[in-house]
């Protein structure tokens, strides 16, 4: 976690050094720091404004390398049951960002003794084309022992339909930080009690701080803090 006040002190240092004029408001802080852990955290999940033509792969990508894998690990759940009804539709978690995996244990019999017993799978993801082709196989069409789904605007569909429950992991989408502050002979002071934090390694303070400074400066239309942040940005501060 990373304190939310460490962020805003260092925003102000950084625009009174470049001569922005007066601090943002709390209001305009929140907005920018809430867009920079986004943008911080969209980067190490993939993104696609990094994507080279012909070659639709980003320079940075969810478990690409073990530094990216621990910087998101705070945002992987658990595994998680997920019903499906009756129609093979499962709706996505609230909090939703990117699937990781998706299990089902179908029951096997045992040849020796002919006991059930419940072995656990990787249900496949196949793309929206690719469904007609899997469903008329004689090799791959789907069964309880080898399960497909596929992602949709609202929900995600199973086939078979009959599956009941698998269990998912699946990256959350980062709680959003804010910071509250009190009014002190009308000035706002910082509210430990009530702000959020970001969630966040700690190691991350700098660059999503930079961010912050960066968004900020955009909005207020300062060019020297923008080439500021650029620049601490670049350096990989």
């Amino acid at each position: 976690m990373i304190n939310i006040d460490e962020i805003k002190r260092f925003v102000e240092f950084c625009a009174n050094k470049s001569q922005a004029g007066s601090n943002p408001t709390p209001t305009k802080f929140n907005l920018a720091v809430k867009r920079a852990q986004m943008e911080w955290v969209m980067e190490r999940y993939g993104n696609p404004n990094t994507y080279q033509p012909g070659r639709p792969v980003p320079r940075i990508a969810y478990q690409q390398t073990q530094k990216i894998t621990d910087d998101l690990k705070f945002l992987l759940s658990k595994p998680t049951p997920l019903q499906i009804d009756k129609d093979g539709k499962a709706v996505y978690p609230s909090d939703y960002l990117h699937m990781s995996s998706v299990r089902y244990k179908y029951k096997k019999k045992l040849s020796c003794n002919k006991k059930l017993i419940l072995k656990e799978v990787d249900v496949t993801n196949y793309k929206d084309a690719e469904i007609g082709h899997v469903k008329t196989s004689q090799i791959v069409n789907p069964t309880n022992r080898y399960p497909y789904y596929a992602f949709y605007d609202d929900c995600m569909i199973f086939d078979p339909k009959d599956l009941g429950t698998v269990t998912i992991t699946y990256l959350r989408e980062p709680t959003a930080p804010e910071w509250v502050y009190t009014l002190v002979n009308g000035r706002p002071v910082y509210d430990p009690f009530l702000s959020v934090d970001l969630e966040a390694p700690d190691e991350a303070l700098n660059e999503i701080a930079v961010r912050t400074l960066s968004f900020l400066g955009i909005h207020i239309r300062e060019p020297q803090l923008i080439q500021y942040a650029e620049t601490l940005k670049a350096q990989g501060v």
